[in-house]
């Protein structure tokens, strides 16, 4: 079936068209631009925008869960939860408070979900654990120690290594490399992110060739030590800032307390608008967490916490993102929307089918006013979420 939205503002990766018009039939897009260049077809049925934006569908390529649930235990849920907010592709995140055996069965709950409905958003793994390193948030959940076991690594990849598109790891685990050698000749189509990790920058580089492509939500990752009392050390932020072809994780929330706004900014201007990745970090919201402002912890909104009060991913939807890192840094839609959209596609390969709105990519599309509150969503062509209600 042809649709066409008309009488709307167009986000396009590097500019907006202010009197556009988008043609999809079936699951792809095949007419944009301004409107009076656009044949419209006359079978098409008309959506008419009221003057509000069309954008890419947003993409969240780091998320664990939302509301009550972790994307491993109900992913069915977790995907209407976040279709509904504009996320039309959704990495989901295992992190550490999930053994292995959670794993294997979370990664086949996905598989299955990601065949039907609003499911269809999810599009592959995000492996937070368990190579990275085991510091961090919920430690009263932690279900790895030690070193990296070969039988480890080969249960998960032989149980789902054809859905990650990301790993994660910390050069200073123990026997890292020999699973980074195995991970990347058995999934060479996933790369490798720089978790959570105090090593050097030089540690980092010595790994590099295997393939490794972002920083783990940038600042909030863990600093490598100074070579001397007092000084600053160099290490997975820097080496981030300073590598041009290096992604960057950016949580933007709320008040500014994962990466304060001058920060943000920093980041930004040097990475540029092209290297930048807007996540959630997305977590459950069913911890009871206490107030432990004397350890120098602030509570922000939409943020998450763990049961010992610690800072742990946030609650947001990524169109908060948005909207967060246009309001900490003056940057506008375009940028922002770019930063949710096309640099994450860029950077898992899947820029050719999603990300921009270009002709031949998938119709993952939302409407927007100009406060990125979502008003419509379409995931592969289909009406998926209208005002906050999802349809399929």
């Amino acid at each position: 079936m042809k649709h066409a939205i008309v009488n709307t503002k167009l986000v396009m990766e590097d500019g907006i068209i202010w009197d556009g018009a988008l043609v999809f039939e079936d699951d792809r897009i095949t007419q944009v631009g301004r409107a009076g260049d656009v044949a419209v077809p006359p079978d098409a049925e008309i959506l008419d925008a009221g003057g509000m934006y069309t954008a890419p569908g947003l993409i969240d390529i780091h998320n664990h869960g939302g509301g009550d649930w972790l994307l491993a235990e109900d992913p069915t849920y977790c995907a209407r939860y976040f279709l509904r907010h504009g996320e039309t592709t959704i990495l989901p995140t295992f992190y550490h408070n999930l053994d292995r055996e959670m794993m294997i069965a979370g990664a086949a709950r996905v598989r299955e979900a990601s065949k039907t409905g609003a499911g269809r958003c999810m599009d592959g793994l995000y492996m937070e654990g368990p190579f990275m390193s085991l510091s961090g948030s919920f430690q009263n959940e932690m279900k790895w120690s030690g070193a990296v076991r070969e039988e480890d690594y080969r249960a998960l990849i032989d149980a789902f290594g054809d859905m990650v598109r990301v790993w994660a790891i910390d050069p200073e685990r123990e026997n890292i490399e020999s699973f980074m050698r195995y991970a990347k000749e058995h999934t060479p189509h996933a790369i490798f992110a720089h978790g959570h990790s105090w090593s050097t920058s030089e540690a980092i580089r010595a790994l590099a060739h295997y393939g490794v492509k972002v920083r783990t939500h940038i600042t909030d990752a863990g600093q490598a030590s100074g070579r001397a009392q007092g000084t600053p050390g160099a290490g997975g932020d820097q080496y981030c800032l300073y590598e041009p072809d290096m992604y960057a994780e950016l949580i933007c929330d709320e008040v500014g307390i994962h990466v304060p706004p001058d920060l943000v900014k920093l980041i930004v201007r040097t990475k540029g608008v092209e290297r930048i990745c807007l996540i959630t970090d997305s977590m459950p919201s069913r911890t009871n967490h206490k107030n432990n402002e004397q350890m120098g912890i602030w509570y922000g909104p939409d943020l998450n916490y763990d049961d010992e009060g610690m800072l742990a991913g946030s609650r947001m939807t990524l169109e908060n993102g948005v909207r967060n890192l246009m309001t900490h840094t003056g940057y506008g839609l375009c940028h922002a929307i770019r930063m949710a959209t096309l640099n994450p596609a860029r950077l898992l390969g899947i820029d050719d089918r999603v990300g921009s709105l270009k002709v031949g990519k998938t119709a993952n599309l939302i409407v927007i006013d100009d406060a990125v509150h979502v008003k419509q969503v379409f995931l592969q062509g289909e009406l998926a979420a209208q005002d906050g209600e999802v349809l399929i």
